[in-house]
């Protein structure tokens, strides 16, 4: 690799969004990660290190990344320079738009849920991939007639490739090579089950035994978000759903999610999703869909 390079896609009816980058030097992403569709990372060339949920992966060439919806998630640069990789981003009604079987659409989707996220298949099945890969962006670069519909089978050719040969990549405990440091895991873990509550960096850190500083540094060095950016995340996450499936008012959802002072709610919810609580329940009571975080950006 010697030059930077990307090529975008995003289908006419916003069911699949394609980015492709070949980075230069290092890189980490700088904006906090969620949305409601899945992702399926591929990287071709280069290491990256992956934070999903609440683990932290070391992904290396020819591995395929699952990310769930609605999932925290970010990549870091792993000390390595430069790397090449592919993101779809599919929205669910994409596999009905398609028509496919109720059946197989599960199956499609397993991956996404798997508690290691993550194949690394045998070279003969990584270059049928990469092939794959290379005639979409080619497509990407060169559109012809029919190439969003092209684009989409392929995106569908690429889940079912990964399904139907699951068996000979898909990583155990023992092959995941440990990243996260059991000190940070322990305390991310917590924040997912406790956000509602009214957390600190000195209590927590207090908590674990470690002090607020060292903490602060270790959960930024290997997950990629500050401590309090982490929670509010979890937090903006909370009262998405809540906007979405309750009734509750806008106040009480600040407060059941977490926060306790509503302007604060109101400014990083705002700086999150980029429209205020109010505007995001109207949106999704009239189409029945749901804005993404920062979606779009070419982030990863």
């Amino acid at each position: 690799m010697t030059e930077p390079f990307s090529a975008d896609f995003h289908d006419p009816t916003d069911l699949l969004h394609i980015e492709y980058d070949r980075r230069i030097g290092y890189f980490s992403m700088t904006d906090d990660h969620l949305h409601d569709h899945y992702e399926l990372y591929y990287l071709l060339s280069g290491e990256r290190i992956y934070f999903i949920k609440d683990r932290t992966y070391r992904v290396k060439a020819g591995d395929l990344v699952f990310v769930d919806r609605n999932t925290v998630h970010k990549t870091l640069e792993s000390g390595m320079p430069d790397h090449e990789r592919m993101v779809l981003y599919l929205k669910p009604e994409l596999f009905a738009a398609i028509a496919i079987s109720a059946e197989l659409v599960e199956g499609l989707k397993e991956p996404f849920c798997w508690e290691i996220p993550i194949v690394r298949f045998p070279s003969q099945v990584t270059e049928v991939l990469e092939r794959m890969v290379s005639e979409m962006v080619d497509e990407m670069l060169c559109p012809q007639p029919g190439s969003n519909l092209l684009l989409r089978h392929r995106a569908i050719e690429l889940l079912l490739h990964a399904y139907r040969n699951q068996h000979l990549g898909r990583l155990s405990s023992d092959d995941r090579e440990p990243v996260l440091h059991p000190k940070t895991q322990a305390v991310v873990r917590y924040l997912n089950e406790n956000y509602q509550k009214p957390l600190t960096l000195p209590e927590v850190a207090g908590m674990f035994r470690i002090s607020p500083h060292y903490l602060s540094r270790l959960f930024k060095q290997t997950t990629g978000f500050t401590f309090s950016d982490y929670l509010n995340l979890l937090r903006v996450k909370e009262a998405q759903r809540l906007l979405r499936e309750s009734e509750e008012s806008i106040t009480d959802i600040a407060w059941l999610a977490g926060f306790s002072n509503f302007s604060h709610f109101g400014k990083m919810f705002k700086r999150t999703v980029q429209v205020s609580p109010r505007v995001y329940r109207q949106e999704y009571k009239e189409s029945g869909s749901v804005r993404t975080i920062k979606e779009g950006e070419n982030i990863k």
